[in-house]
């Protein structure tokens, strides 16, 4: 912090020299620039110091705590009309089965008091509060409209139910899910969690910012409008197009639009504000509308379109832009591109610095530097003698294709300029490459401009002559099913989209920098064979340091923190790499959200081996996810995993996706992974379909110079017996614990036979056993759990055996 302060006063010396020394003048920019991106970091790292002793980061913990909480509601939840809510209950009794959170409702508070035994004490934070409703409670509607209508802006409540601080990620390239909260403005520090309905109590009197409660209002009377008047089947896309709201949007609806490269369609953002602008522009143009006038309708469309979204914070920083930019007509000054973007900057820090880390203001910012200052040089460099020809022609001598050619031809430069400009932060952030995003941008763009411009009409007809909406949101729901069925079939086309390690923070830099040097190779004096030196330079640099990691003569295992379930990396020292478990009870997506971002960040493309201890979800349900993502040669497993129901399930998803399967018992040896020896100990050749299907675990020991790991997966007693008749084989310096660290009756007979230095457990808190514990204290065993540490990592080289976690050390 001290740090970011200091070089924060040296950048505002070099501002104030820079705007009085006008010999300088020209460094006053950058140096600006500069100031305020210091400056952001600095107020972002301070702020944990700057918070009040009795703030709810100093009183509760990353566990739940049951507290009676009172606060006054800042940000509330769409509150839906009855006609609405009874076709939602209807949907949700004809699904089969519905998730947990189709029926959660949020809100945000801001904290005053908290229920202690000496009474109440004041606090002061921000919480996100979860609301899940029963089933019953779902499907009651008068009740739920009831609870609902209480949860407006400004209303004080009275909560009682499980608050906690959000937890810290728990592994290498997860997401940060505490830091995303904590750059919301206000910054929401607390969640809280509540399961009925009967434990929310609202109090007299409110706390109102008309302004606010005019946009949340109004922001509800529009969401009500779109689900009241287009199709059922389009009302969640087309409200996320207009207002931002992604409530009832479908995860396969978000992965098709981010397949695509075309995410920003369906997040509010600067785009949406240049649709709308585009669309007031084009007509009152034709109308030759006084330039003062026509300044003037733009800006208070921009205002209201801001507040339609309620002040979504990307719509809020296209619409600054955007002000900057007309404003300037006001002033009588010349516009000048560079400085709008840093004005616009400068404005949008000055608001929440925090937004200088915010993904959508980084590519918002990127795409525009990018249309800005490098749509025009490609469109030259692509399209030179069309060009030519085009200033030599008349307006008679073009023809009637002429302005479709022109529109091709300007929307293949724009996305390809922006695709450029955002090309290594969406790698780096989303892991995927999109090839064809240009033409799928052309492809959709007319689509998208039909929805808003129609979604529009909707909403300020919907509100004041409902009957002449009908026609309006006929075609926005129309159009989007096109889009919908246009973008799944793209999706489905072979080569679309990969997925991909993505850049370091330093490659990010490098290719910036070469872009600039490219597009600027003329000023600055730069042949084309200085370009390549300099590009096969930097690539030697940022490629180096990847190889002297494979070169590493190491075994690695990496516990990840899944909660109650599996996932082990292995890393052998011939670069091969093997997956024991890849599932957990708390994460359906845990090959998503949490194995996949850990392969990536230690750039791991493909996937040798998959073994797979048994078939129960916490250890096989985040395969589907890695499969898609990762090349995936082989899934073993054994034998019973693959015969009973469940597995049957897994492996005709395997031959679909062309991933060879075999079954191991006891006595396999697998090949390909010398220096090291890996060995099947369990289960035996012949087990029986009777035995519990923990105890038919494929357990596997590996045993590199002269040190050994023994994985036991999920066995309890008859498959830790089994595994003492083979007393000799057994014996290892690390052993997973099996079943999660519960309670099992002759574990430590096992723990005694095997006599290891470190153990590991892999599970949740409250799982793991007193007397498991107390066992291997006992003998005297190192101990890593992942639910207090985070991600494991045990390392076998000449040198021995080292741990690390990754609470206590960051990983390398």
């Amino acid at each position: 912090m001290y740090f970011t302060v200091g070089m924060g006063f040296v950048m505002w010396v070099c501002c104030l020299v820079t705007f009085v020394a006008h010999k300088f003048s020209k460094f006053s920019l950058p140096c600006l620039a500069i100031f305020f991106i210091v400056a952001s970091i600095a107020y972002y790292d301070s702020r944990k110091n700057l918070l009040p002793v009795n703030h709810i980061d100093h009183i509760l913990t990353t566990n739940k705590s049951l507290l009676r909480i009172s606060g006054t509601i800042i940000k509330p939840p769409i509150i839906w009309d009855e006609k609405i809510l009874n076709a939602r209950a209807l949907h949700a009794k004809s699904e089969q089965s519905q998730k947990r959170s189709d029926r959660k409702i949020s809100f945000i508070i801001r904290a005053e008091a908290v229920e202690t035994s000496l009474g109440l004490e004041d606090i002061s934070g921000v919480i996100k509060v979860n609301l899940y409703l029963s089933k019953e409670e779902a499907f009651e509607i008068n009740k739920n409209v009831s609870v609902l209508k209480k949860l407006g802006y400004g209303q004080r409540v009275v909560l009682f139910g499980s608050a906690f601080l959000p937890k810290p990620p728990a592994n290498p390239g997860e997401f940060d899910y505490l830091r995303y909260l904590q750059r919301q403005m206000p910054s929401i520090r607390g969640l809280m969690t509540i399961v009925n309905t009967k434990n929310i109590k609202t109090k007299p009197g409110d706390c109102r910012n008309w302004i606010y409660y005019f946009v949340y209002a109004l922001s509800n009377k529009l969401n009500n409008t779109i689900y009241t008047h287009t199709f059922s089947n389009s009302a969640p896309l087309i409200s996320s197009m207009l207002l931002g709201n992604r409530i009832d949007l479908s995860n396969e609806t978000i992965d098709n639009f981010m397949k695509t490269g075309i995410i920003h369609f369906i997040a509010v953002s600067g785009f949406n504000v240049g649709i709308v602008v585009f669309a007031v522009v084009t007509p009152l143009r034709f109308l030759r509308i006084n330039q003062t006038l026509l300044t003037i309708i733009i800006l208070i469309t921009v205002i209201f379109y801001t507040f339609l979204t309620g002040l979504n914070p990307p719509v809020l920083r296209a619409s600054i832009m955007a002000f900057v930019f007309f404003c300037s007509f006001f002033v009588r000054r010349q516009w000048d591109i560079t400085s709008g973007i840093f004005a616009a900057v400068f404005f949008i820090l000055i608001r929440n610095p925090s937004d200088l880390f915010d993904i959508g203001f980084q590519l918002s910012v990127l795409a525009t530097m990018g249309i800005v200052y490098g749509s025009a040089k490609i469109e030259e460099t692509l399209f030179k003698t069309a060009l030519f020809i085009e200033k030599l022609q008349v307006k008679a001598e073009r023809g009637r294709l002429f302005f479709l050619k022109k529109y091709l031809r300007k929307s293949f430069c724009i996305s390809l300029a922006a695709w450029l400009a955002t090309l290594p932060v969406t790698a780096y952030y989303f892991h995927l490459f999109t090839p064809f995003v240009v033409i799928v941008n052309i492809l959709v763009f007319p689509l998208f401009w039909i929805i808003i411009v129609c979604g529009i009409i909707l909403l300020t007809l919907g509100i004041a002559c409902p009957p002449l909406a009908i026609v309006s949101a006929w075609l926005a729901s129309y159009t989007n099913l096109i889009l919908e069925s246009l973008i799944s079939n793209l999706v489905s086309l072979p080569y679309s989209y990969f997925y991909v390690c993505g850049p370091s923070p330093a490659g990010i830099v490098v290719y910036y920098l070469f872009g600039i040097l490219f597009l600027y190779r003329h000023y600055l004096s730069i042949n084309y064979p200085q370009l390549v030196l300099l590009g096969l330079l930097s690539a030697h640099i940022l490629i180096f340091p990847d190889f002297r990691k494979f070169s590493s003569r190491s075994l690695t295992i990496t516990c990840l923190d899944v909660g109650h379930g599996g996932a082990l990396f292995i890393q052998f020292p011939n670069g091969k790499n093997i997956l024991y478990d890849a599932g957990s009870w708390q994460n359906n997506n845990v090959g998503k959200y949490i194995i996949a971002p850990f392969l990536w960040s230690q750039h791991v493309k493909k996937i040798d081996l998959v073994i797979l201890s048994h078939e129960h979800k916490d250890h096989v349900n985040g395969l589907p996810a890695l499969i898609e993502r990762f090349q995936v040669k082989s899934v073993y497993s054994q034998r019973h995993s693959f015969a009973s129901q469940e597995g049957q399930k897994i492996l005709s998803f395997l031959r679909k996706n062309h991933v060879s399967t075999a079954s191991l018992s006891y006595g396999n040896e697998l090949k390909g992974f010398e220096p090291a020896g890996i060995k099947i100990l369990n289960p035996p050749p012949f087990a029986s379909d009777t035995a519990a299907i923990n105890n038919n675990s494929c357990v596997l020991k590996i045993e590199y110079l002269g040190y050994s790991v023994l994985f036991c997966g999920d066995i309890k007693e008859q498959g830790i017996e089994l595994l003492l008749s083979k007393a000799s084989e057994i014996r290892s310096d690390i052993i997973q614990v099996p079943h999660h660290g519960s309670s099992i009756r002759n574990l430590e007979m096992l723990i005694n036979t095997v006599q290891p230095a470190y153990a590991f457990i892999n599970s949740n808190d409250g799982v793991v056993a007193t007397d498991t514990l107390n066992i291997l204290k006992k003998h005297c065993v190192n101990v890593l759990q992942t639910h207090l540490d985070g991600a494991i990592k045990l390392s076998i080289d000449k040198q021995g055996i080292t741990s690390s976690s990754f609470f206590h050390k960051a990983f390398k």
